[in-house]
């Protein structure tokens, strides 16, 4: 595993980009929590719930109780996506999640040359992935996550599928909670679709974090697709008490996002805990998006 990594990083480093639109699966590319989206996605070395499971599949060693997860985005143009997952923790074994993302969008008419108007008939584009993931220690500061996913794809009368890896480590230290970690996305074959083949939008990504004071983290990931250029996130999230957080983020090097903004809630009920976080995340011309993750821990 070790040397798969090791030769994996310099292609992905160094290697040149392609151009964009080049590759398939691009949902795969939407943030699927609200907390992560508040504070930029400058997520991979913050993550700590079942979200981890997108963001950086080693963090799902952090989570202690079962955890569970799950968000609306309405994206635009009367796209809508989801996500769900749950994460349970393994004593001296490691952390298992499930996981299910979603992207579809509103009845869309058929039309023919012939019937320029319509046809009656409507039909759903949808994409969707099943995820399995894995988390565990090493050692006491250095943790290691796997998440394998099946993907589909559906327009009309076509359809096509694929498998997917994602491999994140990540690393802590004693100095003002000081942690960073890698990941490799969306690894896997190509997508056939119809008379064509597309890789997946795979990328490398280098994040880091700390805690200048105790109520305060900083954040920023580097992101580098194999599609595109190179971009940044950074965020922050500042804990007002116990119950209520604030976040901010913005994105450097993207056509159409920039910054973003949240804020959560986190209310102790018996032994369990319900979060619900709220984010906006500004799409430039696309108007903007709107994610709700309600979330249980127990």
């Amino acid at each position: 595993m070790k040397k798969l990594i090791l030769l994996l990083i310099p292609a992905l480093l160094f290697g040149g980009y392609e151009r964009p639109g080049s590759t398939s699966g691009q949902f795969l590319k939407i943030g699927v929590s609200a907390r992560a989206v508040g504070m930029g996605e400058a997520f991979l070395a913050v993550a700590d719930d079942a979200s981890s499971v997108y963001y950086n599949p080693a963090c799902l060693s952090l989570i202690g109780f079962v955890d569970i997860s799950a968000t609306h985005t309405r994206w635009f143009a009367g796209i809508n996506h989801e996500f769900a997952s749950i994460a349970s923790p393994f004593r001296r074994i490691g952390t298992f999640a499930i996981s299910f993302i979603c992207l579809y969008t509103d009845a869309i008419e058929v039309t023919t040359p012939l019937q320029p108007d319509g046809t009656g008939e409507t039909f759903y584009a949808s994409n969707y992935a099943f995820g399995l993931s894995y988390g565990r220690f090493l050692t006491d500061h250095t943790s290691i996550g796997l998440t394998a996913r099946y993907i589909g794809l559906s327009l009309y009368q076509n359809n096509v599928s694929a498998f997917s890896f994602d491999l994140g480590t990540l690393f802590r230290t004693d100095i003002r909670g000081f942690r960073f970690g890698m990941k490799i996305s969306n690894f896997g074959p190509n997508l056939r679709f119809i008379n064509e083949f597309y890789s997946l939008p795979m990328n490398f990504s280098l994040g880091a974090a700390f805690e200048p004071i105790p109520s305060l983290t900083l954040a920023a990931v580097m992101i580098k697709p194999t599609d595109d250029e190179d971009v940044i996130n950074t965020g922050l999230e500042y804990k007002l008490n116990r119950y209520f957080t604030l976040r901010g983020g913005y994105k450097f090097g993207y056509d159409a996002e920039t910054w973003s903004s949240g804020a959560g809630f986190s209310i102790p009920v018996g032994e369990a805990i319900v979060k619900l976080d709220y984010a906006y995340s500004d799409l430039g011309v696309l108007s903007g998006s709107h994610r709700m993750t309600m979330g249980f821990s127990f």
